[in-house]
């Protein structure tokens, strides 16, 4: 029996315009995209949705258009969110594991995540994203990965990216009265890394810059995953005249320099920008940043496009791409891997002694 391919939508409800890309993830090896579609936005403004019957319109024309494109309907939809009420904040998180010090598990890691995750929101926000920036057992610096190592304690920083509740809901509630349901909602920034960045940019030290219609992202990722985050409610719309002599771009490139200043301050480096969005095909504005910024700066390209798409919609569908892209590492097949029954008991009676003892 041949297994049915997974199908991911990627939706990027944006101010001037909507896209949605759909991603057909054939092995653990195999994917590409299988149509690609985009419309003018009605009802949304620097992120958020201002007149829902306008905005869920817009998304059921997007994506009505795209099942026709495919013969299928859209399905297993990933929905990007940005605007003023997404922040960013790190927490730090430890457990104990032994006075005498054992081996550190991936349930022991499991706990000390859930541990840096444990803050207090204020009641009208909610997580988005918690990623790991890195871990420390007992007193030595940080590592990537503590597994296999023994230690007394086990610690971790995280990451967190969190949003309005009420914000979050509009878009769901957009999305579901245009005929529709959401599978996640993930940040801009999130997305547009997945689809735009090279793996060894982001070891190194990366500014994703995405300049929208009423939005500036400013995404830096370091050590291979993101770091910090700041949303600017200002964008292509506002910029008019000579970018030179504008004001709105000078305010914009002011803030970015400030951000990366503040991260750089924190002993960590950023060696290359990367622009995106519908401005970063603006003449000169590349010559500008680079003036302007202290490292080299590149236009963002999708990264290894396969399927039914033009090079043109491929750079115009930027977010909508990420986000499928991002969102495929959860449909993936895993690898089977065979431990023996012998090992897999040991483990398990390892994991319940740690627990209780």
């Amino acid at each position: 029996m041949i297994k049915k391919p997974h199908i991911i939508t990627g939706l990027d409800i944006g101010s001037s315009k909507i896209s949605a890309a759909a991603l057909e993830v054939v092995d653990a090896s195999c994917s590409r995209i299988l149509a690609y579609e985009s419309q003018s936005s009605k009802g949304v403004f620097r992120g958020s949705v201002m007149s829902l019957d306008e905005a869920s319109n817009s998304v059921a024309k997007v994506l009505t258009k795209l099942g026709e494109k495919m013969a299928r309907g859209a399905e297993n939809i990933y929905v990007n969110i940005s605007g003023d009420t997404v922040t960013g904040e790190r927490s730090r998180g430890m457990i104990p594991l032994s006075s005498r010090g054992r081996e550190v598990t991936k349930s022991d890691m499991a706990k000390c995540v859930n541990a840096a995750g444990t803050i207090r929101l204020p009641f009208d926000r909610e997580i988005i994203h918690r990623i790991v920036l890195n871990y420390s057992i007992d007193d030595q610096p940080v590592i990537k990965n503590p597994l296999g190592l023994y230690a007394s304690r086990l610690s971790c920083e995280m990451y967190m990216i969190t949003a309005g509740i009420n914000h979050i809901q509009n878009i769901y509630k957009c999305v579901d009265n245009a005929g529709y349901n959401i599978k996640g909602v993930v940040y801009s920034g999130v997305a547009d890394g997945a689809g735009l960045l090279e793996e060894a940019w982001e070891n190194e030290g990366v500014l994703l810059l995405n300049i929208g219609d009423s939005l500036t992202e400013i995404s830096i990722f370091s050590g291979g995953v993101l770091n910090a985050v700041n949303i600017i409610p200002l964008g292509a719309a506002d910029i008019k005249g000579d970018l030179k002599t504008n004001t709105a771009f000078d305010d914009i490139i002011s803030r970015v320099k400030a951000k990366c200043e503040e991260f750089s301050n924190k002993t960590q480096t950023i060696k290359l920008a990367v622009i995106a969005g519908g401005f970063a095909f603006s003449e000169g504005v590349i010559d500008i940043l680079e003036e302007r910024l202290p490292y080299p700066v590149k236009m963002g390209v999708v990264k290894n496009v396969q399927g039914n798409i033009s090079s043109i919609d491929s750079l115009r569908g930027v977010t909508a791409i990420g986000l499928a892209r991002y969102a495929e590492l959860e449909h993936r097949p895993k690898p089977f891997q065979t431990k023996g029954l012998v090992k897999d008991i040991s483990e398990k009676v390892t994991e319940i002694f740690n627990n209780y003892f």
